[in-house]
């Protein structure tokens, strides 16, 4: 008793010329061999189609390869994802749909896609249900043909995969498994490119709104610096200058982006506890008493005060605490020494003295870039990083940090 296949055979088989099976075989195993190289290389769905179609058709008799997509639109169309070989123009404008109740232009990719089997065109000549394509099948020397399903996660086809051979009786039942096993793959290639792209597009979400979100923040933060400058005009625009300077310095020393922009959001604001010190004495012309210098010193720890439950993704609370903080101790508010001062902190104490000794202040002129470099230098090591005091005086020496002083 012969075991029954389970797929369907059109036309009559004993009204054309037979290939032997091995020949048969080796064509299929050829065709099947350069379509999971090319399936293996895809990494998106055009062209993984493309490859899988061009390297089928690479193998003769086989003279076209296309993949429908079975819409679920009112007639059930079948679309053509993509198409390649000799006989691929037979494709384009190719009417199909899977529906049953349209058999005349289901033909074995619709027959295919609505019983989930896979259909066999043995002669395009004599087989009746392929009446309506077989002028069209001449023109382009297509004598037979495979329609296998496509699957992914559900048992019901999406789709399936069309081979056209240019001799009748091209694909017995060895070859149709090879294909079937080949649409598997397509089926599953297909569901992976799906998940990445989606994967893909859920990223490029996130980043948008991170990158939003990055804006969002860089404008509150310089919104914060302008409001607290507005009281103390003789040091407006200081925090934006000390930003840049820090920044250029960092640039030089190739910093991350990611690290500078944590530095940038926190020199901007480096100052902002001035806000709890009186704005006579921040615009005092004269030199400072101690007990008004003591004010003005609570600053980094009003300003800790004030950041410290912004969930900033860096430290910014701690940058602005520690940048009056010094190596050797003697700074404040905490007196941290060393490496216990973060190195954001350590390069904003050497930008705010730059610009400070470079800008005019209430009870002083400028004193200019000179003398800045000089101080720095006589203070690395024990005061300032000597790291950061290197970078800032080549800069200051080939006027890379001009444009952002007074």
């Amino acid at each position: 008793m012969t075991e029954k296949t389970p797929f369907t055979h059109f036309g009559v088989a004993d009204q054309v010329d037979r290939r032997t099976d091995m020949e048969k075989q080796n064509w299929a195993l050829l065709a099947h061999a350069a379509a999971t190289t090319a399936l293996a290389r895809s990494n998106n769905t055009r062209d993984l189609i493309e490859g899988v179609c061009q390297g089928v058709v690479s193998q003769w008799p086989y003279i076209l390869a296309w993949v429908g997509i079975a819409e679920h639109d009112e007639r059930k169309t079948v679309s053509v994802l993509g198409t390649h070989g000799l006989a691929a123009k037979y494709a384009d404008g190719i009417d199909v749909t899977w529906s049953d109740s349209t058999v005349s232009g289901q033909g074995p990719t619709g027959s295919c896609i609505e019983t989930g089997e896979s259909q066999i065109v043995i002669d395009t000549e004599t087989d009746p249900g392929f009446a309506p394509w077989r002028e069209r099948a001449r023109i382009y020397g297509i004598r037979s043909s495979v329609a296998v399903p496509i699957r992914d996660d559900v048992p019901e086809p999406i789709g399936a995969f069309t081979v056209y051979a240019s001799i009748p009786d091209a694909f017995g039942d060895a070859e149709v498994r090879l294909f079937e096993s080949l649409a598997k793959e397509i089926g599953y290639g297909l569901k992976s490119i799906e998940r990445e792209h989606l994967l893909d597009e859920e990223i490029a979400k996130k980043l948008k709104t991170q990158e939003q979100l990055a804006d969002a923040l860089r404008a509150t933060i310089e919104a914060m610096s302008k409001t607290m400058e507005w009281r103390d005009p003789y040091t407006a625009g200081h925090q934006k200058r000390v930003a840049s300077i820090a920044v250029a310095i960092a640039e030089n020393l190739a910093w991350s982006d990611d690290k500078i922009r944590g530095l940038y959001m926190a020199a901007m604001v480096h100052d902002i506890g001035k806000v709890a010190v009186p704005s006579e004495i921040l615009t005092k012309p004269t030199r400072l008493t101690d007990l008004e210098m003591r004010l003005v010193q609570e600053h980094p720890e009003t300003g800790y005060q004030i950041l410290k439950d912004v969930p900033f993704p860096w430290p910014i609370a701690e940058m602005v605490r520690q940048h009056h903080e010094r190596l050797d101790g003697s700074g404040y508010p905490l007196g941290l020494k060393g490496d216990q001062i973060l190195d954001e902190a350590k390069l904003i104490a050497v930008a705010d003295t730059i610009e400070a000794m470079a800008s005019h202040r209430p009870y002083r002129p400028s004193l200019g870039s000179e003398a800045a470099i000089k101080q720095i230098r006589a203070d690395a090591g024990t005061k300032f990083d000597p790291i950061y005091v290197d970078a800032a005086v080549k800069l200051l020496e080939s006027s890379g940090l001009q444009q952002f002083l007074t």
